[in-house]
């Protein structure tokens, strides 16, 4: 049973924006930098009638809208379902599968609300941390041992990859193993950084009736206030979410961007394929200048300094300056995250290093 004692005592918060949006660069918090054209939004929303906007969701609309995703994701329609961001996808799940005495193992360095899920329902967790080499070409990586040693002790494993630290940890052969090992235990690929060059692991979930695969259009697609997410599986693992879904999981106008952006798949994969050149030129540059990069092959990277003095120095400059970048803590070391854009915005990061 789930104690609401332990959730009255928990106290969230809510930060207020104060970022420039017109002149300024967000390379703070792993959304999409730069905006898509307005004339993409006002194509889109031109089109609707009247009614819909005091209507529930047009059924025969929103099915033609599953079938789309299913095709974009190269599964079925019963492979998956659809709740509210990755938030939402993360939360259910949880809540499906818990058990008193629930033990799961989780990659450090995550998602914050991870953690927040846990404490809440008093869930035992275990992080699997990532070793640091400052003189490697990449900075971390996983402490394989550690996740072999508490996984026969834990429930589930979520697992999300890419992600800021890193895109090497398992390879497609590694997890295939784990899934076929543990058949009892639940393994929760969280999948929101994937479109940026890494392995996906939704081939498994056809395979696995233990593996399911998380996915947002929030950084693939670039659409954070959407808040949409997928849950996606083996079509009897699904079915106990798909009892339980919404008859209207997603919004009017969320379906709406969501099905103009998978029908023009190109367009996505295109701008996806410019930040992940950005990327590559941005890390190339700062090395040549001597900066100690971890390029994790995701959506940002990471910058360490030698001094905390000098890593505030270049954050402060940088903020002036209108570019919001993250200070981030792994294995007591202090870097500096920033969100990648295509190689005309990363010019203008890289005057300040």
């Amino acid at each position: 049973m789930i104690n609401l004692n332990i959730l009255k005592k928990i106290k969230r918060t809510r930060e207020k924006d104060k970022r420039f949006f017109k002149t300024g660069i967000r390379s703070d918090r792993n959304e999409k930098v730069e905006n898509w054209p307005v004339s993409i939004f006002k194509k889109i929303f031109k089109n609707i009638k009247n009614h819909e906007f005091t209507s529930y969701y047009n059924t025969g609309e929103l099915s033609e809208l599953e079938t789309k995703i299913a095709k974009y994701f190269k599964i079925k329609n019963n492979n998956f379902i659809i709740n509210h961001g990755g938030d939402g996808v993360i939360k259910e799940f949880l809540l499906i599968n818990y058990r008193r005495s629930m033990k799961v193992l989780l990659n450090a360095n995550n998602y914050g609300m991870y953690k927040v899920y846990f404490k809440g329902l008093n869930i035992k967790f275990f992080e699997v941390p990532y070793k640091i080499n400052l003189n490697d070409k990449n900075l971390f990586y996983l402490d394989k041992s550690y996740l072999y040693k508490k996984i026969k002790k834990s429930h589930i494993f979520f697992f999300t990859n890419p992600n800021v630290v890193s895109n090497f940890d398992l390879n497609l052969k590694e997890m295939n193993n784990l899934c076929k090992k543990y058949p009892h235990k639940l393994f929760f690929i969280d999948e929101s950084y994937n479109g940026f060059g890494q392995i996906s692991f939704i081939n498994l979930a056809k395979k696995y009736k233990n593996i399911f695969i998380m996915r947002s259009i929030t950084k693939s697609l670039g659409l954070a206030s959407a808040r949409v997410g997928f849950l996606i599986g083996h079509e009897k693992s699904i079915q106990p979410f798909k009892a339980l879904q919404t008859p209207y999981p997603i919004s009017l106008f969320s379906g709406k961007c969501l099905k103009f952006f998978i029908e023009n798949k190109k367009l996505v994969n295109y701008y996806n394929s410019k930040v992940a050149k950005g990327r590559e030129f941005f890390c190339k540059e700062l090395k040549r200048k001597k900066y100690r990069i971890n390029n994790g092959k995701g959506l940002s990277i990471l910058i360490y300094f030698n001094s905390k003095p000098d890593l505030n120095k270049k954050y402060k400059l940088l903020l002036k300056n209108k570019i919001y970048t993250k200070i981030v803590n792994v294995n007591s070391k202090t870097f500096i995250r920033v969100t990648c854009a295509p190689v005309q915005i990363m010019k203008k990061i890289l005057k300040y290093f």
